[in-house]
């Protein structure tokens, strides 16, 4: 399963998709045809399991199974689906670089973008006691967040995986937290 998959993976990023064909993906996969329907019906089908597959992959990385509260996370504290994050796209580098950036697959995308928000409002809830303790309403802080991860999983994956998994969720807890400037703006009131 995991041969066609990537075969088709390869495929997308080379070509273009509707030259995709089952032919292909066997050969691209050193697979027979009859391998290929004992699996799937058609490359719909393929690519519907690759997208749930990757998806409850990611869904259960971001799982929050040690929740802390905001004042008790120390600057050390790496959440560790945070990491999980990361290691899940490096695992799954090849779907990711294809679904995300190279060959946006918008079904993907929302999903992933869904995921996240769900992650980001378990995330906000766990270390808060309520929304008084947010500088803005919360249903806007969910929706920067969860755009901020986004587009910095993307400049990730284009930056050729610039930084391990571990600096990347350090400098998006850092950001999160202090902002971008290593000496904070104060606004007059």
């Amino acid at each position: 399963m995991k041969k066609i998959q990537r075969a088709y993976l390869s495929l997308m990023l080379k070509e273009n998709e509707k030259s995709i064909t089952i032919q292909r993906i066997c050969q691209e996969a050193h697979v027979t045809r009859p391998t290929f329907y004992k699996l799937y019906k058609d490359i719909v089908e393929l690519r519907i399991d690759l997208h749930n597959s990757i998806l409850n992959d990611l869904r259960q990385s971001l799982t929050i199974t040690h929740p802390k509260r905001i004042d008790e996370l120390r600057s050390e504290d790496l959440p560790e689906n945070m990491v999980a994050l990361f290691e899940h796209i490096i695992q799954n580098q090849l779907a990711y670089e294809v679904m995300l950036v190279y060959k946006p697959d918008d079904l993907f995308i929302q999903e992933v973008k869904n995921i996240i928000r769900h992650y980001v409002e378990d995330g906000i809830r766990v270390s808060q006691t309520s929304e008084e303790g947010l500088r803005m309403e919360m249903s806007f802080v969910i929706a920067y967040t969860t755009g901020a991860y986004l587009e910095s999983i993307v400049w990730w994956v284009r930056s050729n995986y610039k930084y391990s998994a571990v600096t990347m969720a350090s400098k998006l807890l850092e950001i999160s937290f202090h902002g971008p400037y290593k000496n904070p703006i104060l606004w007059n009131k």
